[in-house]
């Protein structure tokens, strides 16, 4: 999930110089922008994604869940700590449900540019938010895990890409009113080290309504 930061700081943060070859890859989102080659998907099939990590905490939960969905309490973090700075915890609140975040991971806040530790999905804009909010209501009404991956057009003009993964818990065993989230941006950062920030991969811009 890449949140644009400028919509929390009211715009005054001062963007990076873009376009050109030579130009630093600047991390955080773009404003108002997708790509002619985004691309947003998401499966109950673990086959989607290419993750390592997501694999690790699929296996993890697979082994809480036992065939039904574990709860909060039996799942702790620290059984899977080299994953955390990549992982999410998701509450689901209220009627109609709202999606808050209770910890957020730091590779996560790295490649967002912004804490957003105890905010709600639906305070905050940014590219895709109304897939992964789709993501996250089919995992509760499903109450199975998801996989899924997307992109998004960072301030340099380049392309960042993240794969993901959302896995329901339960208090009651049978209401999903929690979830425990992965993202992992390992094919950006490949790119990063391929082309190097001054040269990794760009793409097409679309300008949104145009």
């Amino acid at each position: 999930m890449m949140i644009d930061p400028i919509s929390e700081s009211k715009g005054s943060e001062t963007a990076r110089p873009e376009g050109g070859p030579n130009t630093q890859m600047d991390l955080r989102p773009l404003d108002n922008v997708t790509t002619a080659a985004q691309k947003m998907a998401s499966s109950f099939d673990r086959s989607i994604v290419r993750s390592e990590r997501i694999g690790r905490l699929n296996t993890y939960w697979q082994a809480k869940a036992k065939g039904g969905v574990p709860s909060r309490a039996e799942i702790d973090p620290v059984d899977v700590r080299e994953l955390l700075p990549n992982l999410m915890m998701i509450d689901a609140i209220g009627d109609p449900v709202r999606f808050r975040y209770r910890l957020v991971g730091t590779r996560v806040v790295q490649y967002t540019g912004f804490d957003f530790t105890g905010r709600c999905l639906d305070e905050m804009v940014f590219q895709g938010r109304d897939f992964i909010e789709q993501c996250y209501r089919r995992m509760l009404e499903e109450k199975r895990p998801i996989f899924g991956h997307y992109a998004w057009l960072v301030r340099s003009r380049h392309f960042g890409q993240c794969e993901f993964a959302l896995f329901p818990l339960s208090d009651d065993g049978v209401t999903v009113n929690r979830s425990i989230s992965i993202e992992d941006y390992e094919r950006m950062e490949r790119d990063i080290l391929t082309f190097g920030q001054q040269a990794a991969p760009a793409r097409k811009l679309v300008q949104s309504g145009e």
